[in-house]
């Protein structure tokens, strides 16, 4: 058969699949995708036959009413709702006094996203979510200054960024390169991620290339790297070499900080239909301080605004198997940072010089968790058991999941976790986090470096997802 008769067969094909269904018609890009790495269609007849698909879904189909840019080759919407109920006593609890900080709370949660390819290789999307928090989106509910009002919840955009997606790059089976406000592929399992907080959106450049079928079949092996930003001191006002006047009018020492601070990740991935193993880098890069040159003993011991002494390695592991018919999992992550001393005597001795000589080289974090069940269908159930610890100079808090020990250093404890899908989309989950101090010698509650002491969490949540 001719090239051209392959060509009018696949425009037939792409015509007939798009006048049959709409999702048939939002889904023919993968045929056309194929028909052009097959070398059947070049990128211009692809386009020509997407925009007549396009233009005919519009016309016959009562859904192509939604009038799109001819840019947009296809558009996902996608969003999730959970009200919540939480118990907690992450409030300072001092030794000695009663225990009168604890809380009950009534919560919410919204996103709603959006996704649109602009052709075969680039994606641009977006997400609004309510409340600000890096590792929260919780709202509270009958927290405003009006009963039942609407001014005092906002929606914020939690993600925004272009995507390039290739095949064949580098000699791989896919290259994902992602810039903005963006959503991670980092391997971090534990409930609610480990050592990413699950509802942390990173910003700046992530980059992924993975290679299928290496040594072992069905296997991939996943190169990731981020390049993010913590702090932009370029945009502070008053930025500008020492000794020179910047936009406030103010002369600094110090002020010479006008790079921009950055958290450098690295992970390489073996996975397999049995076990993953991601060997991965964590470190901050220098400058560090917000300030610019003021460098406090109160901002010295925030371990969120001094981007220093941070350099983890960590292994992150997973072994999946079956008990009976149900899908499990074993999972664990070990962590070391090898500038860990230096962290943890950094953020004791800010505030309190006396406890330097007291605090230990914790450099250590770890996690250790089994899964059981899956979450896919309705009627289908999981249930979670996991330890955590993490030493008070092993990571840093801006990163950590803010449900165990506040997402703060020098804890240790367990989350016991159970989920149940009534339907495919809506479900129900109960959580329990326990922690408690590992050096209880360290004040309690004093710095983002310390623990509570000890701090339980339980939280009730209904899910719905679309």
């Amino acid at each position: 058969m001719t090239t051209s008769s392959l060509k009018t067969l696949a425009l037939l094909g792409c015509f007939a699949a798009g006048l049959c269904s709409v999702a048939t018609a939002q889904d023919s890009g993968a045929l056309i995708d194929a028909l052009v790495r097959k070398g059947i269609l070049n990128d211009q007849e692809a386009e020509d036959i997407r925009a007549d698909l396009t233009r005919d879904f519009s016309t016959q189909s009562s859904a192509g009413k939604l009038d799109l840019s001819s840019n947009v080759t296809r558009l996902k919407l996608t969003g999730d709702a959970r009200v919540r109920y939480q118990y907690d006593n992450e409030q300072q609890n001092p030794q000695g006094t009663a225990n009168d900080r604890d809380r009950n709370r009534y919560r919410y949660r919204v996103r709603f996203g959006a996704l649109a390819d602009l052709g075969p290789k680039w994606t641009a999307a977006f997400r609004l979510e309510t409340a600000s928090g890096a590792t929260s989106t919780n709202a509270d509910m009958g927290n405003g200054t009006d009963n039942f009002g609407k001014t005092d919840e906002t929606v914020y955009f939690g993600q925004a960024y272009i995507n390039f997606h290739d095949t064949h790059v580098l000699g791989s089976d896919a290259i994902d390169i992602r810039l903005g406000k963006l959503p991670h592929k980092f391997n971090t399992p534990g409930v609610n991620g480990f050592w990413i907080d699950s509802d942390i959106n990173f910003e700046g450049i992530a980059e992924e290339i993975v290679y299928n079928d290496i040594a072992i079949k069905d296997s991939t092996l996943s190169f990731r790297a981020g390049q993010f930003l913590l702090n932009n001191n370029a945009a502070n006002a008053g930025a500008g070499p020492t000794g020179t006047t910047g936009t406030t009018g103010s002369t600094g020492a110090g002020s010479k900080d006008v790079d921009p601070s950055l958290l450098l990740m690295a992970q390489a991935e073996f996975a397999t239909k049995t076990f993953k193993v991601a060997p991965t880098l964590v470190a901050f890069a220098a400058p560090s301080s917000h300030d610019r040159g003021a460098n406090t003993a109160a901002l010295q011991a925030s371990d969120t605004n001094v981007y220093t002494d941070l350099a983890t390695v960590l292994v992150p592991f997973e072994y999946m198997f079956f008990i009976g018919q149900q899908p499990a999992a074993a999972y664990a992550t070990y962590g070391y940072n090898f500038q860990g001393e230096e962290r943890a005597q950094r953020l004791a001795s800010a505030t309190t010089p006396a406890l330097k000589a007291l605090v230990d080289d914790d450099a250590q974090l770890f996690n250790v968790g089994l899964r059981y069940g899956q979450t896919k269908l309705a009627g289908d159930y999981q249930l979670v058991g996991e330890y955590r610890y993490v030493g008070n100079g092993a990571y840093s808090s801006l990163l950590l999941d803010s449900d165990f020990n506040g997402g703060l250093l020098n804890g240790q404890g367990f989350i016991l976790s159970g989920t149940y899908n009534w339907t495919a989309a809506v479900s129900s989950t109960i959580t329990y986090f326990n922690s408690f101090n590992i050096e209880a010698n360290r004040a309690v509650g004093a710095t983002r470096g310390n623990g509570y002491g000890e701090a339980q969490v339980l939280q009730i949540d209904l899910s719905a997802k679309f």
